[in-house]
């Protein structure tokens, strides 16, 4: 039972998204090819051609990195930009997020960067695969991301609805973009509550409810939809 996440990781937890983002560049990725200890991703990265040249010398340079290859390059109409499609040899100890999806089996169907987030679809053999890649990321203390969406694909199209309350959903997002999951935090559920309007109390129910929801749904657990408050 083929199992589709939808999922956001910052750029602090995704290598060569930080690359990336460090000379505010947009990338797509096109595909990741695991073989053995390496991960090779094939990427669109988009900028002008002077900040491209910086960015590959900088994959170059990195001990991160074995090889570094521009596969192509395209001109962009009416725009001096260009778009250049990296394949990179990457190590996986240091490509942490995707050494643990390749680990529990699981595949990066596509991904882009949005500022300092990156949005990857991921899909993975069963609800058990989900699991091992969550538990990846409690072991390595990975708390930088969001789950936009799980759902098995035969059922994508009438499965309309989430783990989570809209209101929930909107105090998780608050809380990730202002860096309530980072380590150490950046805000608190009183500045969460203030920007949304509500109180430190009602901040707080709406994101532990919506990150339990989140879990259980993630995990295939019966009680997943319990709290809908």
């Amino acid at each position: 039972m083929t199992i589709l996440v939808d999922f956001g990781i910052s750029v602090d937890r995704f290598e060569l998204g930080g690359f990336v983002a460090d000379l505010a560049l947009e990338a797509e990725l096109e595909r990741i090819v695991p073989t053995g200890d390496r991960v090779i991703p094939y990427v669109w990265v988009t900028g002008e051609s002077a900040t491209l040249d910086s960015l590959t010398e900088s994959l170059e340079a990195s001990d991160k990195t074995r090889s570094v290859a521009v596969l192509d390059e395209l001109l962009i109409d009416g725009a001096e930009e260009r778009q250049r499609l990296y394949r990179v040899e990457w190590v996986t100890d240091e490509l942490d997020v995707v050494k643990g999806i390749v680990d529990a089996d699981g595949a990066v169907l596509e991904g882009k960067s949005t500022n300092d987030f990156w949005r990857l679809r991921l899909r993975f053999p069963d609800h058990q695969n989900v699991a091992e890649f969550y538990q990846y990321l409690a072991d390595n203390d990975i708390t930088e991301f969001r789950i936009d969406s799980i759902y098995e694909l035969e059922q994508r199209s009438d499965r309309g609805s989430k783990p989570w309350t809209p209101e929930q959903r909107e105090a998780l997002s608050a809380a990730a973009e202002r860096g309530y999951f980072d380590v150490p935090r950046d805000a608190s559920l009183e500045e969460i509550g203030a920007a949304l309007g509500i109180t430190q109390q009602a901040a707080s129910e709406r994101v532990r409810r919506g990150v339990r929801n989140v879990v259980h749904d993630a995990l295939d657990l019966p009680d997943a939809r319990r709290n809908r408050g």
